[in-house]
């Protein structure tokens, strides 16, 4: 314990003080109600504890080299580059599992702190106090996410391997499985698959959204992260262009009749940006073109 007090640069009683009281640090930042009738909550946490939650992370998570399968909220990766590794494929199959952080239980957090950084079992509770709310990992917490990421670090490695054998590409995103193959698949084939990938969720007791298990041939339109992943390319959400478009010439006409008849045109300019910067990961000359108009309006104001 002296080590890791050391390491954080506090003293050990400030140590099990914020380990005591590390739930009321933890802020309700939104919610987000989900299609399927559930919802999503996601945290902020207040200083000081989020100053030391960062100092976990530069200790141990952003020393740990992971695998190329994990893709998720780790440096030089994103949705769009996990959506890469699975395009032009001849099946997709995506699994998604049910209300994933807090399924992410603070025994299974004291577990990866215990057996995969070896930590003694006294700083390992320590640890998982800190990085948990309410018994489970929180979505928004600065070490949720890398802790996602080992959750199954003693099992995922074995099935990620008999998937290379076989010739398929695995990655998880957080939450989502995508497995892959360059021909369309049997279904055997497919069955093993799904069935193979689900085990890392249920080796902890996670819940898979069945119905949201999509299993995706070449010849329909494939999709990862929402995104088509059919041409060999990840391609933008459908219709996205069109709502930019059309949010650019409403941006447009709204300052030609007077900016102060516009509520927070600034606001609105830099939203509207900010997802046109978002489209030139899929197409640039179209992204390039409403900049152009957007960028034009906004400075002929």
């Amino acid at each position: 314990m002296n080590a890791l007090a050391g390491l954080l640069d506090m003293s050990v009683p400030k140590l099990y003080e914020f380990s005591e009281s590390s739930d009321t640090y933890y802020l309700l930042h939104e919610k987000i109600d989900k299609p399927d009738g559930t919802s999503r909550y996601i945290y902020n946490v207040r200083e000081p504890l989020k100053a030391v939650l960062r100092r976990v992370n530069a200790i141990f998570a952003h020393r740990c080299q992971f695998p190329d399968y994990l893709t998720g909220s780790l440096p030089g990766w994103s949705y769009v580059k996990n959506a890469e590794l699975h395009t032009g494929q001849g099946t997709v199959i995506a699994i998604d599992a049910t209300n994933f952080f807090p399924s992410v239980k603070q025994s299974m957090v004291e577990e990866v702190w215990r057996q995969f950084y070896g930590c003694d079992e006294t700083v390992s509770i320590l640890l998982a106090d800190l990085c948990c709310y309410q018994g489970a990992l929180a979505q928004g917490s600065p070490p949720s996410s890398y802790l996602a990421n080992l959750a199954f670090w003693n099992i995922e490695p074995l099935i990620v391997g008999e998937f290379k054998k076989r010739g398929y590409v695995y990655s998880r995103y957080v939450d989502d499985i995508i497995v892959s193959h360059s021909r369309r698949l049997t279904r055997p084939e497919k069955s093993w698959a799904i069935c193979s990938a689900k085990k890392v969720f249920l080796s902890r007791d996670l819940k898979v959204k069945a119905r949201k298990t999509k299993v995706m041939d070449r010849n329909v339109r494939q999709e990862v992260h929402k995104r088509s992943v059919n041409a060999g390319r990840v391609c933008a959400p459908r219709n996205l262009k069109n709502q930019l478009r059309a949010e650019v010439n409403r941006f447009s006409e709204g300052l030609k009749s007077g900016p102060r008849n516009m509520t927070q045109p600034d606001q609105q300019y830099a939203k509207i940006r900010s997802r046109i910067l978002h489209l030139k990961q899929f197409n640039r000359s179209a992204a390039e073109k409403l900049l152009d108009k957007l960028e034009s309006a906004y400075s002929g104001r």
